[in-house]
């Protein structure tokens, strides 16, 4: 959704073809206003006479399973669990299309009907946090001041209870101060959100302190802030997972197919990150808590968010004993219970079948595989994978063939890849080289302008830890 009020500020200076006056990102639309370039379309399924087969391994994924699993690929602190799903969030909001009155029922052509839509229009420009802005949701902004309606400090997105017998609203069910409701999906999410709406008040703070005015210090706050989360998303999340062949490569020379369409990369590639949240979490002085009472129930406030707090040093690595995962052929099993409306593996599948991304089997992704470094094309070719996964792990609590992985989701693929050729609970070649494909993609059709000297001296954290601790000062 475009932010309005991005138009009502005058540019100091002229910004460079295709970027908004105040540098930040409108929806898409002609080019002089677009914020980010739209993200490639989905390709027809080439083999849509093939059934889609389920993701059994998952479905079937036992307790005994999940810890030989971990035993090999926890290698990566929990916080990036959460930050991977943040950066999720920010890629997209995929819905039926049918729930979206204004979103086109049709291609043009032999186009296939849209299927699915996605809320988010600008990625990775933390439109997730963000939304449209101050000027459309004063429940999230301060309308005076622009600033998020937070407390300095708070490490949860404010609460409004409604009025007990209002006439006007009998509503009972409170309203909390943030934009994207699935940001509350867990303890751990919630935090991490808030912590980017209190960084970016601290900078529009600063710079309103220099005399801008709040809507021009809301404006630069969010470009500087999406400059910091390109940063942390390539410097600090994307590390974590990359295989290392995958990593070395130059990013400015990376193959076009490895840049996913967004169906795909939604429904597809995004949907592995499920292997990593644990079964239990150890809190810090909050102690140990299951999974399940840590995801959000309702609206009103949950225990997780009213009595614990999250040890962030120790979520991402920098104090001893942090829980630790990794990229695997298994999920925790809460995750395949019914802990919130749905089981998250249930929900991936019906979401899939009515978007209907690219399998591995599809001509997009064989290129794909075919353009991967060294002898990688043939490693990951479903046969041998097959094999290879079964004479590695024989106490699998199921078989996987050629078929299955060929023709399943392209997650599940990911993950048996990850299994057998990850590196420290990364993900394999063919998982690395989509994610750095499609992160850095999405990141180069950010159409943001030049640094504007106004925020000049302004904080630059590194990395996610380095963020919470400046938020939190």
């Amino acid at each position: 959704m475009r932010d309005d009020g991005l138009a009502m500020t005058a540019p100091r200076e002229e910004p460079r073809p295709g970027a908004c006056p105040t540098g930040c990102a409108p929806m898409r639309g002609a080019l002089r206003d677009m914020g980010a370039l739209a993200s490639p379309l989905s390709a027809p399924d080439d083999r849509a006479g093939i059934g889609q087969r389920l993701p059994e391994i998952l479905m079937r994924t036992t307790p005994d399973w999940r810890i030989a699993c971990l035993e090999r690929t926890a290698h990566i602190p929990s916080g990036y669990t959460y930050l991977a799903q943040l950066m999720g969030h920010d890629m997209g909001s995929s819905v039926p299309a049918d729930s979206v009155p204004y979103a086109r029922s049709g291609g043009d052509g032999d186009a296939a009907p849209v299927r699915r839509y996605n809320l988010i229009d600008n990625p990775l420009t933390l439109e997730t946090v963000y939304g449209p802005g101050p000027a459309m949701l004063t429940h999230v902004y301060d309308p005076e001041t622009c600033l998020f309606r937070l407390t300095p400090g708070a490490r949860l997105a404010r609460l409004y209870a409604r009025a007990a017998g209002a006439i006007s609203d009998p509503d009972p069910r409170p309203i909390r101060a943030l934009y994207d409701e699935r940001n509350r999906d867990s303890l751990m999410l919630h935090e991490l959100t808030v912590a980017w709406m209190q960084f970016h008040n601290r900078l529009a703070r600063r710079l309103m302190a220099r005399g801008e005015e709040p809507f021009r210090a809301y404006a630069l706050s969010r470009v500087h802030a999406v400059r910091c989360w390109h940063a942390i998303l390539t410097g600090d999340l994307l590390p974590r997972f990359l295989h290392p062949e995958i990593a070395g490569l130059d990013g400015d020379a990376l193959p076009g197919c490895w840049a996913l369409d967004e169906t795909t990369l939604l429904h597809g590639l995004c949907r592995a990150f499920h292997a990593l949240p644990l079964a239990a979490y150890h809190l810090g002085r909050s102690g140990l808590h299951n999974l399940g009472t840590l995801l959000k129930r309702g609206y009103a406030s949950s225990e997780a968010e009213t009595d614990w707090r999250i040890d962030w040093p120790l979520f991402f690595g920098a104090s001893p004993g942090a829980p630790l995962t990794g990229i695997s052929a298994s999920v925790a099993p809460e995750l395949r219970a019914p802990v919130t409306a749905a089981a998250v593996i249930a929900m991936d599948n019906a979401s899939a079948a009515i978007a209907l991304p690219l399998r591995p089997g599809n001509k997009a992704l064989r290129a794909a595989v075919a353009a991967l470094p060294g002898d990688w094309p043939a490693r990951t070719a479903p046969a041998r994978l097959a094999a290879d996964f079964a004479a590695a792990h024989p106490e699998a609590p199921i078989r996987i063939d050629a078929e299955m992985l060929e023709w399943g989701p392209l997650y599940q693929f990911l993950m048996v890849e990850a299994q057998l050729h990850g590196q420290r609970g990364g993900f394999g070649p063919l998982g690395s080289a989509l994610l750095r494909g499609s992160v850095l993609g999405s990141i180069r059709r950010v159409v943001l302008a030049g640094e504007d000297e106004a925020a000049a001296g302004l904080p630059r954290p590194a990395t996610m830890l380095e963020l919470i601790a400046l938020a939190r000062e």
